[in-house]
């Protein structure tokens, strides 16, 4: 595994030249013709953002019967490893940027964290706009005086229109997602039948659907209207309520059981999202058998 600490000798590997400066570079790969066709992995301590024509096996991607096969954008995160082989070069832009130039301009979506095969695949419109903003962002980023503002500026803006497109592709693709919702409120309401006395996350139905937790959570929230979190926390108070109208268990007891590690919190959550604490509820069930 290669590992690249600087644009400079990671561009050196790929074929793409020198960079400009040292936090960000702009490359459209058709200016160099001996790009690397074959990598059995690297990683590095920046993000990339590339957008692509001309690939084969776009199934890797995350290419569905929903999306077309128009170009496409995907994302590799720092220390993630990223590898292929081609037949022959591809086409289209990439931005390689540090994540000390986004956190200098409080620049953060949620699809910096998404994985290659959750890529967005564009529409005819969608491409079109892409590259003109590509082409302005290298455009400026050519320039012996180039403004950073002006191109952390361009940078938010193609990062925000990417963000609308997903939320696109979330809605064309709506039939195959629903079938994810529906698997992790399964998985939810069996969870507790396996007793695991640990508290169900985000993360952990994420791995089960084979997800990155920034996609799923996003793919849960557009398609329920609520996160992943909120359906979650509302099964744990679910499951409380039934525990604590059987009576067999204290309330310390039933925390520890649905995997909080202090009762204190379970009580903080189940009156946040009841209005009441466990122990008011349990009064009212009480009263309510008599």
């Amino acid at each position: 595994m290669i590992h690249f600490n600087s644009i400079k000798a990671y561009n050196t590997y790929l074929g793409y030249g020198k960079p400009k400066k040292e936090l960000i570079d702009v490359v459209r790969y058709k200016d160099f013709e001996n790009l690397r066709l074959t990598c059995k992995g690297l990683t590095s301590d920046f993000y990339m953002m590339a957008f692509k024509r001309s690939m084969t096996d776009l199934n890797w991607f995350g290419n569905t019967e929903y999306d077309t096969e128009s170009g496409f954008l995907y994302f590799i995160k720092p220390n993630q490893v990223h590898s292929w082989k081609v037949l022959k070069p591809w086409e289209g832009y990439q931005i390689l940027i540090s994540p000390i130039l986004l956190q200098e301009y409080a620049i953060d979506f949620n699809f910096f964290q998404y994985e290659v095969d959750e890529a967005l695949f564009l529409t005819d419109d969608e491409q079109l706009q892409i590259e003109q903003l590509y082409e302005q962002i290298l455009n400026e980023y050519r320039k012996d005086n180039y403004e950073l503002d002006l191109l952390m500026a361009y940078c938010n803006l193609i990062f925000t229109y990417i963000e609308k497109c997903y939320k696109r592709q979330f809605k064309t693709r709506q039939p195959l997602y629903n079938k994810i919702v529906l698997e992790f409120k399964r998985q939810l309401n069996d969870y507790y039948s396996k007793e695991p006395k640990v508290l169900p996350t985000v993360h952990y139905f994420a791995e089960q659907l084979n997800l990155s937790s920034n996609y799923f959570g996003d793919l849960i929230k557009h398609n329920t209207g609520k996160t992943a979190s909120e359906i979650i926390q509302e099964r744990i108070i679910l499951v409380a309520k039934q525990q604590l109208k059987e009576d067999q268990h204290s309330i310390s007891e039933i925390a520890y059981n649905l995997g909080f590690d202090y009762p204190t919190y379970f009580g903080r959550l189940f009156k946040k999202l009841t209005g009441i604490t466990p122990t008011e509820f349990k009064k009212q069930v009480n009263k309510a058998s008599k």
